[in-house]
């Protein structure tokens, strides 16, 4: 039995929540990044500091969502885009108001891989993503159907990785962000 649209969008809400939790307090003090589209913010911040990695992250997802529009049934859409804007502007307003000290690099990445992994499978559950990563691999599967969605999601977030290696010259953050990718 399918839940009522409020209750869905209050799960999808709180996991929101927990995702902007996972990134602020694991992932960005530690300078570790798990790909997607919040790798490519962190990115982008770190040339451009004055832009918030949350307000990168919904203006990266405009493109796909406008493509999405014609590829994805409109139910899982409209509740990406509230997803996707919840979780950025979490991350934004929480990064505004409290700002979390780094610690011992492998249980942020431990602890931030299941956060961010529960709280993304929250949302995929009530049909919902927060963009970037995911939404781009359903995009590529209708154009490659013989791939999986979780293998396209996964070259998509390594190789920002990988970019994130290179501009922020740390092999062992990169490392760390395939530890809490897997």
């Amino acid at each position: 039995m399918k839940r009522n649209v409020l209750t869905q969008y209050l799960i999808i809400t709180a996991s929101c929540a927990l995702h902007a939790v996972g990134f602020n307090w694991m992932f960005d003090p530690n300078h570790i990044s798990v790909g997607g589209f919040t790798g490519l913010g962190q990115i982008i911040n770190y040339l451009l500091p004055g832009l918030p990695i949350g307000t990168i992250v919904i203006i990266l997802n405009v493109p796909l969502f406008v493509l999405g529009w014609r590829f994805i049934g409109k139910d899982f859409l409209f509740s990406s885009i509230y997803a996707t804007a919840v979780s950025s502007l979490m991350i934004d307003g929480l990064a505004a108001v409290h700002t979390f000290k780094p610690m011992e690099p492998i249980l942020a990445c431990l602890y931030g891989g299941v956060i961010i992994g529960v709280s993304c499978g929250i949302m995929l559950r009530e049909g919902a993503t927060t963009g970037g990563t995911e939404l781009g691999a359903w995009l590529l599967k209708a154009k490659i159907p013989g791939l999986s969605i979780g293998t396209l999601c996964l070259a998509i977030d390594l190789t920002i990785i990988v970019f994130y290696a290179a501009v922020f010259r740390s092999l062992e953050n990169a490392l760390y962000g395939g530890i809490a990718l897997y």
